[in-house]
């Protein structure tokens, strides 16, 4: 299968060019709302870096060949049957690498009110939760089901492709059911670190939230998310750190209290611990962009 993009622009029409922003948009107006699509296959090296992040929820499944995503000074490789979702207004950066074997992905960017309350259904939880799903056909023929829908111009189109995108979702979550993975193990625990990773958060807590002891806990988390809760939680902090000494003029003590972080000096060691460089000089190093 050759590399294929559809995009629709607000006014219902395909776009015929590619752009990391190109058909990007939040919309409330209907649960779920697929913005645009399409299968990647390129047997060279390429890297995708948008520094401000999509409006929307960026959906990446992995056939063949290798991607790594870049965050917080280290990285998360994706191998084939990885699947992942990226949430809105979350920068990124993630390289394929071709390595003698094509790189071929399908992706989508989607919204819509109650894309949220899916993803939850279905036990989809956001990166940096990567999902290892193995190579599935009924998830490639849901993308192709999606192509086909994008090539039919008429009144229909928008309802037919928001279909689509529910069953998608769908066979992602009777996969993830099916195979019993990490997120659907530690889907209430894991929902409420993404929910409330600013906050105190006790171990303990997270562990009766699965009816675990807290040494099974650790295990179970380890295993399936491959790094330990409090890794995780930090990790979550230091995206919002990032995100923050991005969009806004925050001192670096506003940044460490909303992260949750009240001992400035603590703050600033895990940052420099994430990103290899202080945070008022990776500000600094942005400004000078």
């Amino acid at each position: 299968m050759k590399t294929v993009s559809y995009y629709l622009n607000p006014k219902n029409e395909i776009y015929d060019y590619l752009d990391l922003n190109f058909g990007s948009r939040q919309d409330t107006s209907s649960p779920l709302i697929l913005n645009c699509a399409g299968y990647v296959n390129a047997n060279y090296d390429h890297t995708n870096v948008n520094v401000s992040g999509r409006l929307d929820y960026y959906l990446i499944y992995l056939v063949s060949g290798k991607i790594r995503f870049l965050i917080d000074g280290g990285e998360v490789s994706l191998s084939p049957g990885s699947l992942l979702v990226y949430p809105p207004k979350k920068p990124y950066k993630y390289s394929c690498d071709a390595g003698g074997e094509n790189v071929q992905f399908f992706w989508a960017h989607f919204t819509g009110s109650e894309v949220a309350k899916h993803l939850e259904k279905y036990g989809i939880s956001l990166f940096p939760t990567v999902h290892k799903i193995t190579v599935n056909n009924h998830i490639d023929a849901r993308f192709k089901s999606i192509f086909d829908a994008f090539a039919i111009n008429d009144k229909f189109r928008n309802d037919e492709l928001s279909a689509h995108l529910s069953r998608l979702l769908i066979e992602i979550g009777r996969v993830l059911s099916v195979k019993g993975n990490g997120s659907g193990r530690l889907h209430k625990s894991v929902r409420y670190i993404n929910e409330h990773f600013s906050e105190q958060i006790k171990i303990t807590t997270l562990a009766k939230m699965e009816n675990m002891c807290m040494t099974t806990y650790n295990l179970h988390f380890k295993r399936y998310m491959a790094t330990t809760p409090t890794k995780y939680i930090i990790r979550l902090r230091m995206q919002l750190a990032v995100e923050l000494l991005l969009n806004s003029e925050l001192s670096i003590g506003e940044i460490a209290s909303r992260c949750g972080y009240n001992d400035y000096n603590l703050f600033t060691k895990l940052f420099r611990g994430e990103l290899g460089v202080a945070p008022t000089k990776y500000r600094k190093g942005l400004k000078q962009k």
